[in-house]
């Protein structure tokens, strides 16, 4: 396991609990307010957070696992070399979306912290606060597409064109029923 998918995945872990966690509490709540007529309130802002902060931690393991979409209908009949430059390219482009998403997010704290800015709900909560935790897993995102690109463009640099193919390649539906059950898979879809 590579280092940054032992740092990724524990913190993807933790936030599918934060999920599971959640969606029970909003089971209760939609419970208690039909048979009971009482809300909990704060519920759903709660919820919001969890959810952009969970969102935010979920690029950074995607990145990580290669399980963002791709649509890889021509790059897979090219030759080996272009193949690893377009890889390098991509993996350039998410490099890109995720520091202008932690860059934007960065600013967006900056702003409510500044400002002292709460939410208008009635848990009034401090911005910040959710904000910070968002912010955390969108530098999560960053930095592990930092470290995709800086491996891509070293095996780039000493000719390993299929290594980089390897590492920026999409898994089938295969591998990713394998290790969704917890087997480590290789390139070539059988456990290691």
């Amino acid at each position: 396991m590579r280092p940054e998918e032992r740092i990724a995945r524990p913190i993807a872990l933790a936030a599918g609990y934060v999920l599971l966690v959640q969606a029970v509490i909003t089971a209760v709540e939609i419970i208690s307010r039909k048979l009971f007529n009482h809300s909990f309130q704060g519920v759903d802002e709660l919820g919001g957070y969890a959810l952009a902060v969970t969102a935010a931690v979920g690029f950074g393991y995607a990145a990580v696992t290669r399980a963002h979409t791709r649509i890889d209908l021509l790059i897979r009949h090219l030759p080996v070399m272009p193949r690893a430059v377009l890889h390098i390219f991509a993996a350039l482009v998410m490099f890109g979306v995720a520091s202008g998403m932690l860059w934007f997010g960065i600013r967006t704290l900056r702003q409510s912290i500044r400002l002292g800015s709460a939410a208008t709900t009635p848990l009034q909560t401090p911005l910040w606060i959710p904000q910070s935790l968002w912010v955390a897993g969108l530098a999560l995102f960053a930095l592990v597409t930092l470290v995709v690109v800086l491996r891509c463009v070293t095996l780039f640099a000493r000719g390993a064109f299929t290594a980089v193919d390897a590492e920026m390649k999409a898994q089938s539906a295969e591998q990713q029923e394998l290790e969704a059950a917890g087997f480590s898979v290789g390139t070539q879809g059988g456990p290691r």
